[in-house]
């Protein structure tokens, strides 16, 4: 007899055998038995958790001599010849070889007709999302009122492309991805029916790479015995994956971490010699990076982690949480750039290069001015706006669309600079801190985000007895967070030269604060654009004679479009 793959030498039989789908298993048991069958079943979930075996044994169960149950006996002539693949009444169809409606029809014509030999005339299609839309538009009417001697079961890997009038007439059960430990028992308990000879590690590598698939698990582990002539060894499944050992992993990212570029480009060179899967080689440094990433985070130590406690340890230790999700996503990022490089290896070596010369900083902003030769004064910057020039047209080319951008003289506050271009930090007393010089303050005040939009909205109500009082403008009540007032208190303390007590308040007055100057301030440059734009001779030209209008696109920047409506 030839030889069988484990896949199919060992499918499950029943309900029982069934592997990580219990849910699916305990519903489909509990309505064979109370005799709560539906007419149509639909069974979801990503290749090789057993969307087909579940459909078989169902298949079985409802046509058991034995009667229907929800435990078929797999001896009776009915659940033998199902388990063999020549059931009369089971009817298995795979979608992507029958996607016209022809098909279709053709598969639909005996519906009407008994079963030959069987309790019920089943119709088990595979991957059904692949029919065409009249394929489906000729299956609903059968599907949703077929004769009582007739069940379908829809197998699918795409359900959302299946559509919802299809999915409205079936019971829908969602098999899920098997799990390591799942996939890894499993396994072992295959090998005790082999007697065959293996090693733990290689059995975890094998169920990592089988990636939720029972069915993937057991060819990984049919290909291994055939390599390993019948034993399942470390070493000679990482040569069939093409992995590399975890002394590879971990010395890479420890020499990307110490930022070591000699030892780094050696070892590269070392991998390269090899030749490994650069994809599982990405995979398996994610991998150490998560579980880096749990002990770091909420000091969790993965059971069953095939790096050692100390590895994952030393590694926390040198690094700081930030920059492991920067690698990890560098990492994630890198898979793709595997697929679009020019081969796999240069997007190894750029995703490497990448790990290596990134890194998270918070480097301190300062405001830098140029040289100027003139006496102008460096402290404001101004940006001047382009000059309107219309283009040159005849009246024959009238009706093409004419822009033109107008952009505002925005000034733009400069704080005091020193010679070096960089802000002078000033030590401020109590009495010194006023509404007249709010602003230089403002400017040397490192704060960001919800803090910084609190110092903009705020305004000076008294600062006296070691106390500043500061009212915060109601539009800006929403940045008053914890974190944020306390970040801005801080920020003025800092840059007093005694102890002082800051405290802020809800504005109960409308106040000049420095983000209604900023505001004031363009829209007055709007309203100066809009009116140098009205007054402009083109744009009179253009509205006079073709009927033109002024769009302002959005607020700060101004756009002129002009259209023919003639």
């Amino acid at each position: 007899m030839s030889y069988q793959a484990l896949a199919r030498q060992y499918r499950p039989k029943n309900f029982t055998e069934l592997v990580g789908q219990e849910h699916v298993s305990q519903a489909l048991i509990n309505g064979l038995e109370q005799d709560r069958i539906h007419h149509a079943f639909l069974f979801t979930g990503t290749r090789g958790v057993g969307k087909t075996t579940v459909a078989r044994i169902l298949a079985k169960s409802l046509n058991c001599e034995t009667g229907v149950t929800g435990n078929p006996c797999g001896e009776c002539s009915a659940c033998t010849q199902i388990n063999e693949g020549r059931f009369v009444d089971l009817v298995e169809v795979d979608a992507a070889s029958r996607t016209g409606v022809d098909d279709t029809r053709e598969l639909l014509e005996n519906v009407q007709y008994a079963p030959t030999s069987g309790r019920y005339k089943i119709y088990l299609i595979d991957e059904v999302h692949m029919f065409s839309n009249s394929s489906f538009n000729a299956l609903l009417k059968t599907l949703e009122e077929p004769p009582p001697h007739v069940k379908f079961l829809l197998a699918t890997t795409e359900p959302k492309k299946l559509p919802v009038t299809v999915l409205s007439r079936c019971l829908q059960f969602n098999l899920k991805r098997l799990s390591l430990t799942q996939i890894k028992d499993h396994l072992i308990k295959l090998l005790g029916f082999q007697n065959a000879e293996f090693d733990n590690t290689a059995i975890d590598l094998i169920a990592r790479a089988a990636d939720g698939s029972m069915r993937d698990g057991l060819s990984l582990l049919d290909q291994s015995l055939a390599f390993g002539a019948g034993k399942v060894l470390e070493q000679d499944v990482k040569l069939m994956l093409g992995t590399m050992d975890q002394e590879s992993v971990v010395h890479l990212l420890n020499n990307i971490v110490d930022k070591d570029a000699v030892k780094l480009s050696a070892q590269l060179q070392q991998i390269f010699s090899m030749a490994p899967d650069y994809s599982r080689f990405l995979d398996e440094m994610a991998l150490l990076l998560h579980e880096v990433s749990l002990f770091q985070i909420l000091n969790n130590y993965v059971d069953g982690s095939q790096f050692d406690r100390s590895v994952i340890k030393q590694i926390v230790e040198k690094t700081s949480p930030e920059m492991v999700q920067l690698y990890y996503q560098i990492i994630i990022k890198g898979q793709n750039d595997i697929k679009l490089a020019p081969d796999s290896k240069t997007g190894f070596e750029m995703t490497i290069i990448r790990l290596f010369a990134f890194k998270i900083g918070n480097p301190q902003a300062t405001t830098t001015i140029s040289n100027h030769s003139d006496t102008q004064s460096h402290n404001h910057t101004t940006i001047n706006k382009p000059a309107l020039k219309p283009t040159n047209h005849n009246n024959t080319q009238s009706s093409n669309i004419q822009k033109q951008n107008f952009k505002p003289d925005l000034v733009e506050e400069k704080p005091t600079t020193n010679v070096s271009g960089t802000v002078e930090n000033k030590i401020y007393s109590l009495n010194e801190i006023t509404v007249n010089n709010w602003d230089d303050i403002f400017a040397q005040l490192p704060l960001k985000g919800t803090s910084r939009e609190l110092a903009r909205n705020a305004h000076i109500i008294s600062n006296n007895n070691n106390k500043l009082v500061l009212a915060i403008d109601k539009q800006a009540h929403a940045f008053m967070t914890e974190s944020a007032q306390e970040k801005f208190k801080t920020a003025i303390e800092n840059i007093c030269k005694e102890q002082i007590n800051v405290e802020l308040a809800h504005d109960a007055v409308a106040a000049q604060t420095i983000a209604k100057t900023e505001q004031d301030h363009r829209d007055t440059s709007i309203k100066e654009t809009r009116q140098k734009v009205d007054e402009h001779p083109f744009i009179q030209h253009m509205q006079n004679d073709f009927d033109a209008q002024v769009i302002q696109i959005k607020q700060g920047e101004s756009f002129l479009e002009v259209n023919n409506e003639r």
